[in-house]
């Protein structure tokens, strides 16, 4: 069918924005580019714009490369409508070219709707008689209270002007891999399904929440797994809806690194806005302060024990900073509900959670690669191995409490260096490297000997993939898969600071029960989970 754009759609071709009144052809499921992953929800015009006049009846041809499954009892209805995903539009008729997406109305959101539209989703969505079609069987829909625990936790409105959904392309958990395009004829089919998400970490409630073609994503699969943010794309940047910031500004996700199915990146995103100015500075005061009974002290790694239990000794060659424990304020309480409400969390639990961990690097100071997850065999009284109905460090939330000017980067040895073919925004905004002379300038005023493990450390500070810290925000990246492995891949650095000092916080999330706060079998802390947190969930809730 061949439309014009209205005002609030906007596509792009070869990064240019297309005028309103351009011609496109609607197309009823998900194209994948070659440069691209298969586009993302709220795809209403899929984008193939006719270059010049004449061209309306000439049709693209595509091919299909994605797995299709249908849900139990679907009618032979559905038949009729097979509908395939193609992997590359394939050019069939000169005259049609491919463009991109359709843009999330600029702030990583769905396409702006009219007065008019929204009026009549907020009616459907109340399961007003005159929208008879978005009905949910008497099932009530969840609306939670602004403010409330899960607020943002759930699709709350229907896709105005149009009939419940029938198709999907369903990913697993996290996004990775290839999708399957699933059908379903009813809402209970939809709900067979179980728990499903959407790009926004949401929880789908109905088929009348999204368009057909719409790319979801399986929620956990068993307890002790739990739900992760989907990568879609290097640069992809999407609001934490429910969630603001110190500052009331709505917290944002970046993604940073893409892991496809190889698993051969760390899932990495960037976390705008997570704190304010004035809660980074009360955790750097607190941290030196004699209020404080875990204060400013060595740093310690490779032990699972806390300082109280005899880990304050637990010193390293290659962790050279000072750290203290925040476990007593509001704040640090406060923070680490906002944490678990950024990993979309169903309840805040402090026995999986660590203190907040302050952390200190001086001049030359670094912290050489390591993982945040300790080994499956750390110890006999504690299963560490999640895969086994055990626990262990889920998600770091690394808080930056001041800027640096150079070196102080958080860096994923494992990962390539950021490039502008992926992302030439990010690039620029990550900052660019010093130059070579200018670098062995800065090493040398650190007090760093050549070839020392703080030299090599920062060769790969700037030629891997490498996070600069930012006072305010925050990354978060997985220790574990979604499916509950340890996750190698999430090796990372504290690079060497060059010049200045660098402030940081480590919030730990565990995936159950974290060691010795298992109340009844810490050989099996997955059992112990709450209802809230233990998967397998059912369709819509």
């Amino acid at each position: 069918e061949l439309v014009r754009c209205k005002p609030h759609h906007v596509l792009k071709l070869n990064g240019s924005f297309l005028g309103q009144d351009t011609h496109v052809l609607r197309y009823p499921v998900a194209i994948k580019a070659k440069s691209d992953r298969l586009h993302r929800p709220y795809l209403t015009i899929q984008a193939i714009m006719a270059a010049k006049k004449g061209s309306n009846n000439k049709k693209a041809s595509t091919a299909s490369n994605a797995k299709k499954t249908k849900a139990d009892g679907g009618s032979d209805s559905k038949k009729q409508n097979n509908l395939t995903i193609s992997s590359l539009l394939l050019l069939a008729v000169p005259g049609i070219i491919l463009a991109a997406f359709i843009s999330y109305g600029g702030s990583g959101g769905s396409t702006q709707a009219s007065a008019e539209e929204m009026a009549t989703a907020k009616t459907c969505a109340a399961n007003d008689a005159s929208c008879s079609e978005h009905s949910t069987a008497g099932r009530k829909l969840i609306s939670p209270e602004a403010g409330s625990w899960t607020d943002g936790f759930y699709t709350a409105e229907a896709v105005s002007g149009s009939q419940p959904s029938t198709h999907a392309l369903l990913y697993p958990n996290g996004g990775d891999g290839e999708p399957e395009l699933v059908e379903f004829a009813t809402e209970a089919e939809f709900l067979e399904f179980g728990r499903l998400y959407n790009d926004h970490g949401q929880i789908v409630q109905s088929p009348s929440h999204f368009v057909n073609g719409t790319a979801l994503y399986r929620g956990p699969t068993r307890p002790g797994t739990h739900f992760q943010w989907p990568s879609v794309r290097v640069g992809y940047k999407r609001p934490v809806t429910g969630l603001v910031g110190g500052t009331g500004v709505q917290v944002e996700l970046e993604t940073l690194t893409e892991p496809g199915a190889d698993g051969a990146d760390p899932r990495v995103f960037y976390v705008h806005n997570f704190l304010s100015p004035d809660e980074a500075q009360a955790f750097v005061d607190f941290s030196t302060s004699d209020d404080n009974p875990y204060k400013m002290a060595p740093s310690t790694g490779g032990t699972h024990k806390a300082w109280n239990q005899g880990g304050s000794g637990a010193t390293l060659k290659t962790r050279t900073s000072m750290n203290a424990f925040d476990v007593t304020t509001k704040l640090s309480f406060e923070i680490k509900k906002r944490a678990f409400r950024l990993l979309r969390m169903g309840a805040y639990r402090e026995n999986m959670s660590d203190g907040i961990q302050i952390l200190r690097y001086e001049l030359g100071q670094a912290y050489g690669d390591h993982h945040d997850y300790f080994p499956r065999v750390q110890s006999d009284d504690h299963q560490w191995d999640p895969s086994k109905g055990g626990s262990n460090r889920f998600a770091t939330v690394f808080l930056y409490l001041s800027d640096v000017e150079f070196g102080g980067q958080t860096a994923f040895p494992r990962s390539q260096k950021l490039t502008s073919e992926k992302s030439e925004e990010l690039v620029r905004r990550l900052g660019e490297a010093p130059s070579k002379e200018q670098l062995k300038q800065l090493v040398q005023e650190a007090g760093l000997d050549e070839n020392s493990w703080e030299d090599k450390l920062i060769t790969k500070c700037y030629e891997q993939f490498a996070v600069p810290p930012r006072k305010g925000d925050a990354i978060l990246f997985y220790s574990q898969t979604p499916d509950g492995d340890l996750d190698p891949a999430s090796l990372h650095g504290a690079c060497p600071v060059l010049k200045g000092t660098k402030w940081g916080a480590n919030l730990w999330v565990w995936n159950a029960c974290r060691y010795s706060q298992c109340q009844e079998d810490p050989l099996h802390p997955s059992e112990e989970l709450p209802v809230e947190l233990k998967a397998p969930f059912a369709g819509g809730v």
